[in-house]
């Protein structure tokens, strides 16, 4: 860390003294600073012609914000696992496999959903409005981690279901019934996957 406060010191007086990007990074480059360090600590200075140079924001971490997000994320795979149960022992149900396993996962399935899907309705739209109303919400480090899980996991289950499906078809095992099944993971965890990407991309700097 002491490193790295040097290095964002030094870069700020030699931007203050008039010395370009390029000479800066030429200087560090030979001091033994790595590329990547470089651009880092002069990525931290706006670009903008004033003296001194502007610090552009940097991403904030908080106790609240880990909780906050942690649970709404929480809520939202526990909710989207159920969702699916749910909506696959319904089509069980429609190919006329009912047994008292299917039922019960039905009514299991509903009560997580009664119970954690308003939960998570509620605790996104709050967030959202704090977002609209403070957009430098949208550099809190807690919340693009676990954003970024959550687009992780959703991608990997859709390339699951692909692959799943795919298997199915090559070895004859694929049946309406199971077509459907991985339809319903698909669309759930496709719904996902497009709106947290459009969600981390607002928060993205232009």
């Amino acid at each position: 860390m002491a490193n790295q406060d040097a290095l964002s010191l030094f870069v700020r007086d030699a931007l203050v003294a008039g010395k370009t990007r390029t000479e800066i990074s030429t200087a560090l480059t030979r001091a033994g600073w790595s590329v990547s360090e470089v651009h880092d600590a002069l990525a931290a200075w706006d670009e903008t012609p004033f003296s001194p140079p502007i610090p552009r924001p940097v991403a904030t971490v908080s106790a609240r914000d880990f909780f906050v997000y942690a649970l709404t994320f929480g809520l939202l795979l526990t909710g989207a696992v159920n969702l699916v149960l749910v909506l696959q022992a319904l089509v069980d149900l429609a190919f006329a496999e009912e047994n008292y396993g299917t039922t019960r996962q039905i009514r299991w399935g509903v009560s997580v959903l009664i119970v954690m899907a308003p939960l998570y309705l509620w605790l996104t739209l709050r967030e959202r409005r704090k977002l609209a109303q403070d957009p430098a919400l949208y550099r809190s480090a807690m919340r693009k981690w676990l954003t970024y899980i959550a687009l992780l996991l959703a991608a990997m289950t859709l390339l699951g279901d692909l692959v799943a499906t795919v298997f199915a078809l090559l070895t004859g095992d694929l049946t309406g019934q199971f077509l459907i099944k991985a339809l319903i993971i698909m669309v759930v965890a496709g719904g996902i996957f497009l709106f947290y990407f459009k969600d981390i991309r607002r928060g993205e700097p232009q």
